[in-house]
């Protein structure tokens, strides 16, 4: 348990995840003092069998002193420590944010636990985004491939439920066709997150833009071709594309991938219900994609305006009046209206995730399958709509003063007769 505390926070104590406040509650406390306790009662009773078993009689004495000393500690531990948090027992050890990949050698029963830690890797790095915590911040691009991702998550997972219910009597295979409906919206209200992106690109990471006419002869002979960057995706899009798949492992098998031209057949409901060991087991692994996406739908607007000085667009209806225009140039600043409606979507985000958790919840509370994880995760996401609402998330001082009702966006010096996208 020392271990997983110490994770969630840096050399200098400093939070690394949400759920690092979790420990600072008195519950907190004594939940770890009643686990100190248990073990002075196991070691009270190794005590007692070694001043039982013993042939050393001054060894005997010592070790039914210790039995008795123990075993007091013991009985004073578990007697003030009757309010203990025993959520704390369900959190694990927080990951670095770093790309990982599925494998098609991967068991589809592991899936459950790939999943898991995918979504406290994800966790950690929309914390990260909110306290300003890394120095790699999620660019346009990143923004739209983890909107597109999460949706193909929810959409596969809906998917799965669907199949794992067709095995079910009505009563429970309502409740799973219902969080398949959540999960629908949900991947809907993300995918509208990323179709806000059609006609933007950042300029820093132009992986995403779309399609650009060539450029002419007297371009290319002026040598005025720029050639666009090449940027490492954000781990968190690589980490979101690797959920997709491990859902699409346990609908289709553990060699499905997105790039595949034809989708397989899908596997019998038996199958996912034998892997992840019931319906009350799926629907609470499935619920970590919720809770997590809660998170990064937080967060999202905050890695929009770390973007924002970068953000073209070659829509100009919605351009402040009296903003010059550059003749020959495609590509201007965003208005803060075009900024506005690219952090729109993700309030209806936070709604449907929340919808589809609490779905998938009733789910469990159906079936009797505790899932302690959902009392941390509801006191994280407090602690984080928190910090939101009294802009504890908000950068350090700079140029635009504190009435931000209007996102104001830096203007992007472009060089005249540069093929810049």
């Amino acid at each position: 348990m020392r271990d997983v505390i110490h994770s969630h926070r840096g050399p200098d104590r400093t939070p690394l995840s949400a759920y690092a406040y979790a420990l600072t509650t008195g519950p907190a406390h004594h939940y770890l003092t009643r686990r100190c306790a248990e073990l002075a009662w196991g070691a009270a009773q190794v005590a007692s069998s070694l001043a039982r078993d013993t042939l050393d009689p001054s060894a005997g004495v010592a070790f039914a002193d210790a039995h008795r000393f123990l075993s007091e500690a013991s009985v004073f531990g578990r007697d003030g420590t009757r309010d203990a948090d025993a959520a704390i027992g369900a959190l694990s050890l927080t990951l670095p944010v770093y790309p990982v990949q599925a494998d098609s050698a991967d068991r589809t029963q592991d899936v459950p636990a790939h999943l898991a830690e995918d979504c406290d890797r994800l966790s950690r790095a929309a914390f990260e985004t909110l306290h300003h915590r890394s120095d790699h911040h999620m660019s346009g691009s990143d923004l739209q491939q983890l909107a597109r991702w999460t949706a193909m998550q929810r959409l596969l997972a809906g998917r799965v439920l669907l199949r794992a219910a067709e095995e079910l009597p009505d009563q429970p295979a309502a409740g799973l066709r219902q969080s398949a409906v959540a999960l629908r919206e949900s991947a809907q209200a993300w995918q509208k997150s990323a179709t806000a992106w059609h006609r933007i690109v950042d300029i820093a990471d132009p992986r995403s833009h779309h399609k650009l006419p060539a450029p002419s002869y007297e371009i290319v002979r002026r040598g005025e071709v720029v050639r666009l960057p090449q940027v490492l995706p954000h781990p968190s899009s690589v980490i979101a594309r690797t959920a997709a798949v491990r859902v699409g492992q346990l609908l289709y098998g553990a060699e499905w991938r997105p790039e595949a031209t034809t989708r397989p057949d899908p596997r019998r409901g038996a199958q996912i219900l034998a892997d992840t060991r019931g319906p009350g087991a799926l629907a609470a692994a499935l619920y970590r994609l919720p809770a997590t996406g809660w998170q990064l739908a937080l967060a999202a607007p905050q890695a929009v305006s770390q973007a924002r000085g970068g953000l073209v667009t070659d829509v100009f209806e919605q351009q402040a009046p009296g903003l010059p225009r550059v003749k020959n140039h495609r590509f201007r600043p965003i208005a803060p209206q075009q900024l506005e409606a690219l952090t729109a979507p993700y309030k209806a985000i936070l709604a449907t995730e929340q919808a589809s958790a609490a779905s998938l919840l009733d789910i469990t509370a159906q079936a009797g399958t505790p899932v302690p994880r959902a009392l941390l995760d509801a006191a994280a996401h407090h602690g984080l709509a928190a910090a939101a609402a009294q802009g504890w998330t908000t950068p350090r001082k700079t140029a635009v003063g504190p009435d931000q009702a209007q996102l104001r966006t830096p203007q992007v010096q472009v060089r005249p007769r540069r093929r810049s996208l």
